[in-house]
């Protein structure tokens, strides 16, 4: 813009002002646009930093070509800043309400402190009420505990009592058992002389052993092994069965000396050594309850000898000693005498010419 230029009282070839004034004034206004981007940019930096947003890139600064400024008004003064604060009348009103707050505060810190009070009174009555309730308990429990032993005590006597009239009634109804004692004439043993008759006794089971019809053959066989003795100074040989009993016997050479008026003489002879009965089963015979009824083996044979002149010889072994006392009676009340020969199990009938008689009573 050029100004209209003033024609001077001077020189008229002195250098004009007025490109200079535009130069200057170019300049200026450059520097408020530099200034206002720079300002710009500043806040948009600090807005970035504090939102947390990266800053877009500034763009590119263009210089505008220079133009003709006008002169700005004056920018009119901003008004006075109003009061942000609260107001007099809202401070009264806020000190007030404070105020009864803290009244609030201690009439409550006061209500506790009663309250706490009277649950401590409470708490003491309720213990003392406990401890008095327990001591009560206790003296029932120990009244009911003495109670239920008495009940106890007396159900026992009852019991007693009731065993009592028991054996009372039991004995006004006792009738003691009376057992029959055998008596026998002759306590005491014998020795057997005389006719003998001989039984075995086991397993429940007597029969009868051919005892004097044994030794009746015995000594008719004898006479058929004397030579075979001599020559071997033993021999052995069996006869039988009669009723069931086989007799093994064996004969010895034996030398003795004997007094003569000439002297002592010297002399061999063969004698019996010893013999055994052996049964050819163990169920010979009864058992002693067929036995003693009417009828039986035994009856007959029983029947057949003379009591005043005959004993009986049982040949018992240890499972029949209750059998042979049955037996033993029963021949008692017939008349007869009887003579018992204990045997050990396993072991047989036998004898030889130094065993022992039997013995009756």
């Amino acid at each position: 813009m050029r100004r209209p230029t003033r024609k001077s009282n001077g020189d008229k070839n002195a250098p004009s002002l007025d490109s200079f004034l535009d130069v200057v004034t170019n300049l200026v206004g450059i520097l408020i646009i530099l200034i206002m981007v720079v300002g710009i940019t500043a806040r948009d930096a600090l807005i970035d930093a504090a939102t947390g947003e990266k800053p877009d890139k500034p763009p590119a600064l263009s210089i505008p070509a220079p133009v003709e400024t006008k002169p700005e008004p004056e920018p009119e003064p901003p008004p006075p800043p109003q009061p942000t604060g609260p107001t007099l009348a809202e401070l009264n009103s806020m000190a007030q309400d404070v105020a009864a707050i803290q009244d609030e505060i201690l009439k409550t810190q006061q209500m506790s402190k009663l309250a706490f009070e009277e649950r401590n009174q409470l708490q003491l009555f309720l213990t003392s009420a406990e401890t008095t309730l327990n001591q009560k308990q206790a003296e029932l429990d120990q009244e009911k505990q003495e109670e239920v032993m008495q009940q106890r005590e007396l159900l026992e006597y009852s019991r007693q009592l009731d065993t009592l009239y028991d054996q009372l009634e039991a004995a006004s109804n006792y009738r003691p058992e009376v057992k029959e004692l055998a008596h026998y004439p002759t306590p005491l043993a014998k020795t057997v002389f005389g006719k003998e008759e001989h039984f075995r006794l086991k397993n429940g089971r007597i029969s009868y052993v051919p005892m004097e019809r044994l030794v009746e053959g015995m000594k008719d066989d004898a006479r058929n092994h004397i030579d075979r003795a001599k020559r071997d100074g033993e021999a052995s040989a069996r006869i039988g069965p009669m009723s069931g009993y086989v007799m093994e016997y064996t004969l010895t050479s034996r030398t003795f000396e004997m007094e003569t008026s000439m002297g002592t003489a010297t002399r061999g002879g063969i004698e019996l050594k010893h013999f055994v009965l052996v049964p050819e089963s163990d169920l010979l015979g009864d058992t002693v309850e067929d036995a003693l009824k009417p009828g039986s083996h035994f009856r007959d044979i029983i029947a057949s000898l003379d009591p005043s002149r005959t004993t009986i010889t049982i040949w018992t072994y240890p499972d029949s000693y209750d059998q042979f006392r049955t037996v033993r009676d029963d021949l008692y009340q017939i008349g007869f005498t009887t003579a018992a020969r204990p045997l050990p199990d396993d072991y047989p009938i036998g004898g030889s010419p130094h065993g022992e008689r039997s013995s009756s009573q």
